[in-house]
Parts: C-alpha cells; sequence; structure tokens
C-alpha cells in the first residue's frame, strides 16, 4: 500500500471518531443543566419519609432512637434498689432487737435462700383468731419501716398446731394460718410497704420440725407462728 492511500485512510479514521468527542460534550452539558435545575427545587420530604417509612415495614428494618419515659406511654417505672445481704440484714435485726421491745421475743433462722424471722403467734394474734391485738401493730411496723427501702422478694407464712379447731370462726388450722399470714402481710402495706408480698398458709405442715423443743408449751407456741421470710433475690415483677 502506498503512502497516499495510508494517509487518507488515518485521515478518515480520525474523521470517524470526531462524533465521539460532540457526543461527551452534550451529556456533559446535560447533566450540568439537570443539576443547576435540581439545585434550584424545593425537595418535598413528605413523600421521602413516606416511602421510607412503607419500606422500613415491608422490610422489618428497626431504626433505633432514644426515647425519654413518659407516663402516658410506658409501662409502670420502678427505680429498685438492689436487693441487701441477707446476712447484713440478719446482723441489723439482731442489732434493733437489743433496744426496741417488740423484737425480743422473735426468732430468726438464716438458711441458704431465705433468711425467717419467726414472730410467736401469741404476739400478734387471740388464741383462734386472725385479728391482730394493739400490740402486733408497733411489732410489724418495725419491719415495714425496716424492708421499705428493700428490693428483695418477701413472703409471709402463716403456721399452726395440730390441734383441731373447735367450733371457731376457721374450719381449719389452715385457714387459720393463711387468714394470719394475709393480715401480716395487709399490715405491712398499711405500715408503709409498698411492695408486693406472697401471703401462704402452712397449717400444721411443718409441726413435725418442733419435735426438738422439749416444752409442749413452748413447742405448741412456736408452731402457731407466723413467718416473714425474705429472700436473696429482688422482688417478683409485676
Amino acid at each position: 500500500m502506498s503512502q497516499s492511500v495510508r494517509n487518507a485512510a488515518a485521515k478518515a479514521t480520525e474523521r470517524s471518531s470526531d462524533w465521539l468527542i460532540v457526543f461527551s460534550d452534550v451529556v456533559a452539558l446535560m447533566l450540568a443543566f439537570f443539576v443547576m435545575m435540581y439545585a434550584t427545587q424545593k425537595v418535598e420530604t413528605g413523600g421521602w419519609q413516606a416511602m421510607v417509612q412503607s419500606l422500613s415495614q415491608s422490610l422489618r428494618i428497626d431504626r433505633l432512637q432514644a426515647t425519654h419515659a413518659s407516663a402516658a406511654r410506658n409501662v409502670e417505672q420502678r427505680d429498685l434498689p438492689p436487693a441487701i445481704d441477707l446476712t447484713y440484714l440478719q446482723t441489723l435485726i439482731e442489732g434493733m432487737r437489743e433496744s426496741d421491745p417488740a423484737l425480743t421475743e422473735i426468732v430468726m433462722t438464716r438458711e441458704d435462700d431465705r433468711l425467717i424471722i419467726a414472730i410467736p403467734g401469741d404476739l400478734l394474734f387471740d388464741a383462734g383468731r386472725a385479728d391482730p391485738t394493739p400490740q402486733a401493730e408497733p411489732r410489724i411496723r418495725v419491719f415495714a419501716e425496716l424492708f421499705r427501702n428493700l428490693s428483695n422478694r418477701i413472703d409471709v407464712q402463716g403456721h399452726a398446731d395440730s390441734r383441731p379447731l373447735s367450733g371457731q370462726v376457721f374450719e381449719s388450722n389452715r385457714e387459720l394460718s393463711l387468714a394470719r399470714a394475709e393480715t401480716v402481710a395487709e399490715m405491712l402495706r398499711g405500715a408503709g410497704y409498698r411492695r408486693r408480698v406472697g401471703a401462704f398458709g402452712m397449717g400444721d405442715a411443718f409441726y413435725a420440725d418442733l419435735a426438738g423443743i422439749a416444752s409442749p408449751e413452748t413447742r405448741d407456741r412456736f408452731a402457731r407462728r407466723v413467718d416473714i421470710i425474705v429472700r436473696p433475690e429482688a422482688e417478683w415483677r409485676r
């Protein structure tokens, strides 16, 4: 191929690619035009927000955000103190007992999962009754004030001896023990303790545990006791 033919072919190829340069310039100008147009427009965000919300719900995308507690829309908010150590609580009550006559006759038993505060029934009730005596109120108030700032779970168990009831208000020892437990729980609330208290009637189910007490009179006295049981964990959640 001669030199003249090669030169002619090169010029033809160069002319055939000139349109790409022009096309690129046109595209660049159009993009610049649309950017300027968009910049001068007021963006309506309402439609976008609706679309985002719809997509979030359909795709199950959760948006995390900090919220403030509001009584109108939140479950009851409760700021509970930590549960107190039972060994420390027992030591505290022992110290109080030295100066408070209302606590002199209680018996405390420390077990792995509870502190049992046993109050002889005759310190709180008349025989066969579940109505508190006048002397019961100051005894229970001491514990209500002590427990007021605690979050430990607290139960009340009523107990009875094995002697059947004879024609009195209650048909069985279990009913009597339950009524006494409920009375003590209500007295705790009435004296200022506002958290939940479990009340249980045990009847004479644990009477055999007192067999080691030699005196029948003392044994029956403690058989008719009311136990306030403090547990190491926090109270029941509502």
